[in-house]
């Protein structure tokens, strides 16, 4: 499948269901939950765009996302999406999305832009959001391309997947003979470099350093309350975290057992609300 040069990103896009005309139909906006994603059909596997086999036609629909770098996501991070659909000789495209975990939950958030909306349908016990279009607003020749924002989660919650579906329409104001395109795309958390993790460095302290079987933090110098721990090896991959703060906390400060933890160099980030506010190096015995 052709991926698009332009903005990029992308874990789950939703389902949804154009008309080839101007409002003929009950609800003529795209629907939610047939993106073709875990537990969802596509618009060409039900009972409306369903004259070809989806992905028979000569078209195709593509996501880009140009800062999403060799498609991985940096928690807390705005990106740029668009996804677009081309045929030759037709004049009327849609489209669903959906940015999706593993589990089928919503990964991140999504942001309607110029002519799409957000739509919900529940799949598998999840109220998954979709951007769709809305009436006619692909009404372009040849291609059209829909361009939105997803704010990526807040935290590395491993892989997510972006679902899409596309609809190229003959815009003959009836469901039939029109095609139906469908792909997904994988996004991973980026790896932390050094270089990120060391910008963060802010006034705390960890002790002893070099440090044996317990670290020491103390935080009280920073103006906000910590609620997760989290160490990373030198090439930025995460080896241990901590999160219950109220039962590591001692007379103020943070008591860490690091014990398993092979002997080397390791960074140590300090997150407030899902967001890394500092970060610090120390050495492991």
């Amino acid at each position: 499948m052709k991926k698009l040069i332009s903005l990029n990103i992308a874990g789950l896009f939703a389902a949804f269901i154009l008309t080839s005309g101007a409002g003929q139909y009950d609800d003529p906006d795209g629907k939610a939950g047939a993106s073709g994603a875990p537990g969802e059909t596509t618009c060409s596997d039900t009972d409306c765009h369903n004259s070809y086999a989806v992905n028979s036609g000569n078209g195709s629909v593509s996501i880009s996302a140009p800062n999403l770098v060799d498609w991985t996501y940096t928690p807390g991070t705005t990106y740029t999406i668009s996804v677009t659909v081309e045929q030759a000789g037709v004049n009327l495209f849609g489209l669903c999305f959906e940015a999706l975990k593993p589990n089928g939950d919503n990964a991140g958030t999504l942001h309607a832009g110029s002519g799409t909306q957000i739509k919900n349908k529940t799949i598998g016990g999840f109220q998954r959001k979709a951007i769709t279009h809305n009436n006619n607003t692909g009404a372009t020749s040849n291609s059209h391309t829909f361009t939105f924002t997803w704010d990526a989660p807040a935290t590395d919650i491993g892989n997510i997947t972006f679902y899409v579906a596309g609809l190229a329409a003959n815009n003959d104001d009836h469901e039939s003979f029109d095609y139906v395109y469908n792909t997904s795309q994988v996004v991973s958390a980026a790896a932390l470099g050094m270089e990120n993790i060391l910008a963060l460095r802010s006034q705390f302290t960890t002790f002893p350093n070099p440090c044996t079987h317990t670290l020491g933090i103390s935080t009280e110098q920073l103006p906000i309350h910590i609620d997760e721990v989290i160490i990373f090896d030198l090439q930025g991959r995460k080896v241990k975290s901590f999160n219950s703060m109220e039962q590591l906390r001692k007379n103020g400060q943070l008591s860490l057992d690091v014990n398993d933890l092979g002997t080397g160099t390791y960074t140590i980030g300090l997150l407030a609300a899902g967001r890394m506010v500092a970060a610090s190096q120390f050495q492991k015995r």
